[in-house]
């Protein structure tokens, strides 16, 4: 432990605790698994195989913590003449990508009028966890606004097969506050489990408020003019537009993608509100911080900083720690979740 950085952590592999933990990274973001990676110096796992394996790293920022900040499975490993390097994702590596067990939907067998969490628990506790808990279900609730599995053909994994129908669910009774939804990670004491997360309103009581004088290092940001219009089909085979605005940044559009709406009034409903959804996104802000280590996906942060551009509530959609022996950098990126480019039209 180094007195200049108050950080203590642990890192077990399995049940054996690794004596020499050099460095370590971990990410989060939202519609990614968490990813971490660390590089130690352990003769005893030289000659052993680690793929598969369970991995926990515990922070213990400040105090002992009594859940680990990574769960998950070691997903690669390279053995060198100064170390060991390892790569590892969250839990939810069991239901998706080319190492799950594919679900086959079809005619004959599938899952019409059960709603997408209905799903998972089934494929989770009778096919995933037969012989011990890989992914636990304790926090895995359901949605306020519920998504059926219904007209769902496929052979594929079953976090693969549900991760864009949930991404793709708005809660959006309030024209002018429409919400998200995403899966996520909880980390509990003795498992994780998959939970499905809303964004939270902006305009309510932060969880952090941070300043230049209060834990800000350093604050970049980068800003774009938000769409003015949005597109999105009807099953007739129609596009319908939706305008926002005088659009005095210029003619930016975005597609409800992959989706049809019964009638052109609801498409076009659902393109407003994706359209509206995006007028607080346009900002990418990255916050390196000296505290706020264990905050997590969806908090609501206030800056509380002299730029009247950039003063305000946001949302964290992803962070970053990097331990070494010598520091822990922590970082987050508010308000703008990855850009997919084919969703932009100019």
């Amino acid at each position: 432990m180094s007195l200049n950085i108050f950080c203590k952590p642990r890192l077990l592999i399995g049940d054996r605790e690794v004596a020499f933990c050099k460095s370590a990274s971990f990410q989060t973001s939202q519609g990614s698994l968490q990813t971490f990676s660390a590089n130690i110096n352990e003769p005893d796992f030289e000659n052993v195989n680690l793929f598969n394996e369970k991995i926990e790293f515990y922070l213990n920022y400040g105090s002992e913590d009594g859940v680990p900040l990574f769960r998950g499975y070691i997903k690669s490993f390279k053995a060198t003449d100064s170390g060991i390097s390892i790569s590892a994702l969250d839990p939810r590596t069991v239901i998706t990508g080319n190492d799950a067990l594919p679900v086959v939907i079809d005619n004959k067998n599938n899952y019409d009028g059960v709603t997408v969490v209905q799903f998972l628990l089934d494929i989770i506790e009778n096919e995933v966890n037969i012989n011990k808990t890989l992914i636990s279900t304790f926090a895995l609730n359901e949605m306020d606004k519920p998504v059926f599995m219904t007209d769902v053909r496929s052979a594929s994994a079953p976090y693969d097969i549900v991760q864009n129908k949930v991404g793709e669910q708005r809660d959006d009774e309030n024209i002018l506050s429409v919400f998200e939804y995403y899966f996520d990670i909880l980390h509990g004491s003795e498992d994780s489990s998959l939970v499905i997360r809303k964004t939270k309103e902006l305009t309510g009581t932060p969880d952090f408020v941070y300043s230049y004088r209060d834990g800000i290092i350093s604050l970049d940001y980068t800003e774009r003019a938000p769409p003015s219009f949005g597109l999105a089909k009807a099953k007739d085979g129609t596009t319908v537009r939706a305008d926002y605005g005088n659009a005095p940044r210029g003619q930016i559009g975005i597609t409800v993608a992959n989706k049809e709406y019964s009638s052109r009034a609801e498409a076009k409903e659902a393109a407003m509100a994706e359209v509206l959804l995006k007028q607080n996104d346009n900002k990418d802000i990255t916050l390196k911080v000296s505290k706020g280590h264990y905050i997590n996906l969806g908090h609501i942060i206030r800056l509380e900083v002299s730029d009247n551009n950039v003063e305000g509530q946001y949302r964290v959609v992803s962070k970053s720690v990097n331990y070494s022996e010598s520091s822990v950098d922590c970082s987050f990126t508010l308000n703008k979740k990855p850009i997919k480019l084919r969703d932009y039209l100019s």
